[in-house]
């Protein structure tokens, strides 16, 4: 029998919530050292901020780009960091179901909602709005986070793009999609 694409969403979005709620694994030693050979060491702390659940879901995207046959540096250490704008607390858990549902169903709504990147930080607004923020223009914080980290322009590029099918990290969007 073969999954509705309604029914594989559903499914792969039940998994992320399984995963966020914390029955993930933590990496391995053999893991933070896969990390480590992509990432220089001031970026490795910038992993490390992330949730297990993150790190876990970054590693994935980054091994699945190497399946695919990519090997080069920024586009993997990009994988490894490329929700890093979600980490430290920024983006709770319930922003997560929050922006996947309001983007189908309220997307001009959660639009209105959300404050500007270089408003967010400084926003003495609800921390619920600052929330939905971070995770609405997570891939721009992370870019920020990583060029200051020490990535490469590429490398931050690709973080900054990840949402883009078809822009310059569009191969780490497809594997983004399905990790």
């Amino acid at each position: 029998m073969r999954s509705t694409p309604l029914f594989t969403t559903i499914q792969y979005r039940l998994g992320q919530v399984r995963q966020q709620l914390g029955f993930e694994s933590p990496l391995s030693m053999a893991d933070y050292a896969e990390v480590e050979r992509w990432l220089p060491v001031s970026a490795y702390a910038l992993f490390r901020t992330m949730t297990v659940a993150d790190q876990q879901h970054s590693l994935r995207v980054c091994r699945g780009l190497q399946e695919r046959g990519c090997q080069e540096r920024d586009m993997l250490a990009a994988a490894l960091l490329h929700d890093v704008g979600k980490a430290e607390g920024r983006v709770p858990f319930w922003t997560r179901p929050t922006i996947v549902l309001g983007k189908r169903l309220m997307p001009a709504l959660l639009q209105r909602s959300v404050l500007p990147p270089e408003q967010i930080e400084y926003s003495q607004g609800p921390r619920w709005r600052r929330s939905l923020s971070y995770a609405w223009y997570h891939a721009e914080v992370g870019a920020l986070l990583a060029a200051a980290a020490g990535l490469s322009e590429r490398a931050v590029l690709y973080i900054r793009t990840h949402h883009q099918p078809h822009g310059p990290a569009a191969e780490l969007h497809q594997v983004d999609e399905v990790s």
